[in-house]
């Protein structure tokens, strides 16, 4: 038997992908976003797409689609108002943030077996209006309707993600409570009997073709070495090319400090070339054009990554190809939009809101890494299938959130 999900807030189709391949049967998500559902629905041509703004779709609705139907329900509401290095530091909370809300209504219109919600680590402490904490409305809404809940904040890297990413996640469930449904680690820092090492960025990105700014192809794009890692193998299986890889448009002058940047070095620190100048930087932003470090995992893969990040070794920013490749995304996954976007406060202002769409930096960068939604994906089913829980009755959907 294969337990049916929906993927709320699905973005681009990064925990769709992992739970599919740890066995689970997606047969429907949510996204608002033109360009992530474009890119969700080429690579889950099998999965039912709903575009639209989750608050629009009516709870009859879902309890008429859905009830009885859903096994899982899985999601991230957008995390950024609940990120710790945001305006949140500031005391600002997002109205995004009530979107959580939203997923709740989900929950009680559907009422699956179990629940999945992933955020940032700053969730744990995040508020959904001044005075609502976050976690203590999930742990009463869940509770009203009958859920346990657990929560544990996992590490991508540790499950086989050649960059850094930690996620909380949220798992409730009505057909007993939630132990064990945490993966254990599979990676390290060292190797040992029984973990293997962290996948490094260049075992990850190594074989991709070497590129200059400015150059690159959508795709498909042939390989231009033969793979020399495990993890390089794995990513190449079933893909007919590689694509989404190519190099910004930089100009000489960047290209030629990027030539400074030591592994580990930053941008800011950088001056004029051959001189440091605190008159002349490459940039004010202290975390943008860092340069990563090759025989480690990368840095945390954000939305705005293509302003983050150097090549450890060619002196460009990453690709969204290499992007995905360290969020584990394998090469038969192809992103469609635009490459990068204007800022939204920059669409607004010029009355271009209609356009404001995520690019394939920002998909890559807002996902959930497949892996570890595999990872996690796997203890959920082993967690429901031996609960027992096809010979629990149906319940009444009549129970309701405030």
């Amino acid at each position: 038997m294969r337990y049916k999900v929906l993927d709320l807030f699905s973005g681009c189709g990064g925990l769709s992908l992992g739970l599919a391949r740890a066995g689970f049967d997606v047969v429907a998500a949510n996204e608002i976003d033109q360009w992530a559902a474009d890119t969700h629905r080429h690579n889950h041509p099998n999965v039912e797409l709903i575009q639209s703004d989750i608050r629009s779709i009516q709870s009859e609705y879902l309890k008429e689609k859905f009830f009885g139907k859903i096994d899982l329900v899985a999601g991230g509401p957008p995390c950024q108002g609940f990120s710790v290095s945001g305006k949140r530091q500031y005391g600002h909370i997002k109205e995004q943030n009530s979107l959580v809300e939203e997923y709740m209504r989900v929950i009680a219109a559907i009422r699956p077996k179990v629940a999945l919600l992933e955020n940032v680590g700053g969730f744990r402490t995040g508020q959904i209006k001044p005075g609502n904490p976050v976690m203590a409305y999930l742990s009463g809404a869940f509770a009203e309707l009958g859920y346990e809940v657990s929560t544990k904040l996992l590490q991508a890297a540790d499950f086989g993600v050649p960059s850094f990413r930690s996620r909380l996640f949220v798992v409730a469930s009505r057909i007993g409570k939630p132990e064990n449904v945490f993966p254990m680690p599979t990676h390290s820092s060292e190797s040992t009997g029984s973990l293997l090492r962290h996948v490094s960025l260049w075992d990850a990105i190594g074989d991709l073709p070497t590129l200059n700014a400015r150059e690159g192809h959508e795709g498909p794009a042939e390989y231009s070495e033969r793979p020399f890692s495990e993890f390089q193998k794995i990513q190449r299986q079933n893909s007919n090319g590689v694509w989404n890889h190519v190099a910004m448009k930089h100009t000489p002058r960047l290209v030629e400090r990027f030539t400074q940047l030591p592994q580990g070095g930053r941008g800011y620190d950088i001056g004029r070339v051959g001189e440091k100048s605190s008159s002349e930087q490459v940039t004010t932003y202290k975390t943008n054009n860092q340069r990563l470090v090759s025989n480690a995992p990368s840095s945390c893969i954000t939305a705005n990554f293509q302003s983050t990040y150097v090549h450890p070794f060619q002196p460009r920013n990453l690709t969204a190809r290499e992007a995905a490749r360290l969020m584990s995304y394998p090469d038969s996954y192809v992103f469609l939009g635009k490459r990068t976007q204007m800022s939204s406060s920059f669409l607004k202002k010029y009355g271009r809101e209609n356009e404001d769409f995520l690019s394939q930096y920002n998909q890559i960068g807002n996902s959930v890494p497949p892996l570890l939604g595999e990872a996690i994906g796997r203890t959920l089913l082993k967690f429901i299938e031996q609960s027992g829980y096809s010979r629990l009755p149906a319940v009444s959907h009549a129970a309701k959130v405030n």
